[in-house]
């Protein structure tokens, strides 16, 4: 098995992988995503992705961690950190599903971790759904962000200054239909651009 597995092209792995936790077999999804994981190439983020994915499903809450942390510090070296938080209707606190945001602390915790290690700079972004007037979205957009900020300068202070909140209101809606359910969740989200410093 492994040595079939060995011979697999990378993007095979991923594929199968990719099936198998979609069919819920998640031992066997995390063979696949730990045999492109050992490759030179592996590290890249669907590889990452799948890791934690199937160890957050499998309860290994330890290697789903250092894969998210692998996650957080890729996104740092590529410009490109695609980590959200998504937050209830107007309001700072996070949406209310668990599945959703049960992870978040410890998002948060990894984020500030790698952040401080990297000496990466962030303009972390909020959003709302596009319900209301635009000066009150506009407002609580960046009060999410600044929410976000507070908690990742709690959990690695040497990130101060580093850090820099700015909402954009409903300006850049992925959904847009304003109906302030799970269907706009993602309209009302925090997320992270990294920046020069």
């Amino acid at each position: 098995d492994e040595v079939y597995l060995s011979r697999l092209p990378i993007n095979a792995l991923i594929g199968e992988g990719s099936k198998l936790y979609e069919a819920g077999n998640y031992a066997e999804a995390l063979r696949y995503y730990e045999s492109a994981a050992a490759r030179p190439e592996g590290q890249q983020l669907r590889v990452l992705n799948g890791l934690y994915l199937t160890n957050t499903q499998l309860g290994r809450t330890d290697e789903a961690e250092k894969a998210f942390a692998k996650i957080v510090s890729l996104g740092l070296a590529t410009n490109s950190l695609s980590v959200k938080f998504l937050f209830r209707p107007g309001s700072l606190d996070f949406l209310a599903d668990p599945k959703v945001s049960g992870p978040y602390s410890m998002w948060l915790r990894l984020v500030a971790r790698e952040v401080a290690a990297s000496k990466a700079c962030l303009t972390i972004v909020g959003h709302t759904s596009h319900t209301g007037a635009e000066q009150y979205n506009d407002k609580l957009s960046k009060d999410r962000a600044i929410a976000i900020q507070r908690r990742i300068e709690a959990q690695a202070a040497e990130t101060a200054g580093r850090l820099l909140s700015v909402g954009v209101g409903f300006r850049e809606n992925l959904v847009g239909s304003g109906t302030d359910d799970l269907r706009d969740a993602l309209d009302r989200r925090v997320e992270f651009k990294v920046r020069n410093c």
